[in-house]
């Protein structure tokens, strides 16, 4: 079983993620701060991470370089689930080698798919 961990700040959301995830198969860590995202990320491993870019405590994008520059969870694939619409953001996000970009209200079925591509590739 794969397993997920959703960096994200907004419990509603956070919560759908989870029940969704959960009911296609993966096994699902949340963190609701960028500081407790790394820190799940260097403890957990997980297989893919979906990251907000808007959080408390650093922001996405912090969240970004930190997993970007360590070894031990450099490898992770990430998955952007974001509010924010703005395509030059959108742009450097994409060329900080995250592997989709996703924008809020998204199609959770498409979010699984998506998923479910990058884990099997």
């Amino acid at each position: 079983m794969s397993k997920i961990l959703i960096i994200e700040d907004e419990p509603d959301i956070s919560k759908v993620l989870n029940k969704r995830l959960s009911e296609a198969g993966f096994d699902v860590a949340v963190a609701a701060d960028a500081y407790q995202g790394v820190e799940l990320a260097h403890r957990e491993k997980p297989d893919l991470i979906i990251l907000d870019l808007m959080l408390p405590a650093g922001g996405g994008i912090s969240v970004l370089k930190n997993l970007k520059y360590s070894a031990h969870v450099s490898s992770i694939p990430i998955v952007v689930l974001t509010g924010m619409k703005d395509e030059e953001n959108k742009k450097k996000i994409l060329e900080e080698g995250v592997r989709a970009y996703m924008e809020k209200p998204y199609n959770p079925d498409e979010l699984i798919a998506t998923i479910r591509n990058i884990l099997l590739k």
